[in-house]
């Protein structure tokens, strides 16, 4: 039962939603018997639906009817059935909560019906009053804009009827609002089209025209933020970055938190690829000033917990841009709303993290060595940090070679191959290089320069200028005395 639709739908209600659907059941379908008695045991074990086995179609039909699954032909057949009514009775009773608790929504649906009706005198009376509702109403996500699309269309289609020449101007009015709506989520899709075409290589997405000023509460704000968010995304220009950075800063209030996130995150994962091809100090400093806007509304949290890599990148990107204190309250501040099942590793790697930062490797050992990290991105995080550690404190080369030999296998045996698991690879293998001294220093920073995405770059381009080989030396050297005796 499991992977029923109607009980993974029922796994998002929350308990008073949940005790509503029931009171609903009793009150508009009160002789399905079998289907209140059937919901009445999938609820035992609300929310977690965690024992498998009690949720078996067998083991339910037994223990709700008390006879033999397999004596009645018909028993899967009519839990499947019951389950069938009980997701459509679920929606309709999810959609009849909605309309009457959104009131935009239940004034679009009544005058779509009173419009089918041709009750024009009430139609227009309801069109009026709600085209003035929604002009004072303000935008916090761009599906605000729908009611007033909708308010827009249906004052227009009133002022039509009556006179549309002495109107003209109120329908011209309407009409641009409709164009001003659309034109936030077509701005929220050219920033997407925009990510996922230097994802793909693609061209970029044709040069956005000016759009109008808004004069709609809260909708000129979304427009200058999706505006700002796609000439960054298009051009990468640090003047369009403060000028986002700006608008969240100031008027990040007044957006749906959800939808705020979606900027950041947009915004971060466009700076965080830039981050792994140049490793330009500009890039991480915009991310953490990102990752300060985020926390300031805090939309990092996912149902009051932080998740565990986004803990861990925040630190990363704070120690980046040395600034080791920020990086140290977070870690004392934040700590508390990690999921519990995975707060002692985070703090851990993060705690390495800052030590490994500031030139304690010793420390990053002793915190990382005892530990079994069971994530598969906290096991290579912790691995990139114990060899780094390794290298800095000149530890004997079969350590560091084991540690990437491990490290390497599990790279390779990886699926899919992420950017980021080649950029891990390629680290470790030019980290292999430096420990074995077989190179020359040329060879390696060739190695470095053609990594089309490389981890630790700037780190392993500071080891190059301080390395010597030593093998490679001694055959050119040898190379040279045959040349000259011959």
């Amino acid at each position: 039962m499991q992977k029923l639709k109607f009980l993974a739908l029922l796994k998002k209600l929350t308990r008073p939603e949940l005790d509503d659907f029931h009171r609903y059941l009793k009150r508009y379908h009160p002789r399905e018997k079998i289907a209140l008695r059937v919901f009445e045991y999938l609820i035992r074990f609300y929310p977690a639906f965690e024992q498998p086995e009690k949720l078996r179609l067998e083991y339910a039909w037994q223990k709700i009817f008390k006879t033999d699954f397999d004596q009645d032909v018909h028993a899967q057949k009519k839990m499947l059935n019951t389950a069938s009514d009980l997701y459509k009775w679920l929606k309709d009773f999810l959609i009849l909560a909605k309309t009457q608790q959104d009131h935009p929504l239940r004034q679009t649906i009544w005058l779509s019906i009173l419009q089918e009706r041709g009750m024009k005198d009430e139609f227009s009376r309801k069109a009026a009053a709600f085209y003035q509702q929604t002009r004072n109403t303000p935008f916090k996500t761009p599906a605000d804009a729908f009611p007033n699309w909708m308010a827009s269309y249906f004052h227009r289609e009133h002022l039509s009827w009556d006179k549309p020449l002495i109107h003209a101007r109120i329908i011209e009015q309407c009409t641009e609002t409709m164009r001003d709506c659309w034109e936030i989520m077509r701005l929220k899709m050219a920033c997407e089209m925009s990510l996922v075409k230097r994802v793909t290589d693609q061209a970029p997405p044709r040069q956005l025209r000016e759009a109008n000023d808004f004069q709609q509460p809260g909708l000129s704000i979304l427009k200058d933020t999706y505006e700002a968010l796609w000439r960054l995304t298009d051009s990468g220009e640090e003047a369009h970055f403060v000028g986002l950075e700006s608008l969240l800063t100031q008027q990040g209030q007044h957006i749906d938190p959800k939808e705020l996130e979606g900027i950041i995150r947009y915004a971060y994962n466009f700076t965080a690829g830039q981050s792994r091809h140049k490793q330009e100090a500009i890039q991480y400093e915009r991310m953490h000033r990102l990752n300060k806007v985020g926390l300031m509304y805090g939309v990092f949290s996912q149902g009051g917990y932080l998740a565990s890599s986004a803990f861990g990148n925040m630190v990363t990107v704070a120690c980046l841009t040395k600034d080791f204190d920020w990086a140290s309250r977070f870690i004392q501040d934040y700590s508390h709303i990690l999921t519990e099942n995975k707060r002692q590793e985070a703090i851990l790697l993060a705690q390495a993290i800052l030590a490994f930062e500031t030139g304690k490797f010793r420390e990053v050992l002793h915190l990382l060595e005892p530990v079994g990290f069971e994530d598969h991105l906290d096991i290579l995080r912790a691995k990139s940090l114990l060899l780094r550690s390794y290298y800095e404190l000149q530890a004997d080369p079969d350590i560091v070679l084991d540690a990437c030999a491990y490290l390497e296998n599990l790279l390779r045996r990886s699926s899919p191959k992420t950017e980021a698991i080649k950029a891990m690879l390629a680290f470790v293998l030019i980290l292999k290089r430096l420990v074995l001294q077989k190179s020359s220093k040329k060879v390696i920073i060739a190695c470095i320069e053609k990594a089309p995405a490389l981890y630790s770059k700037n780190w392993l381009l500071e080891k190059t200028m301080r390395y010597k080989a030593r093998y490679a030396e001694r055959k050119i050297a040898a190379d040279r005395h045959t040349l000259a005796t011959k």
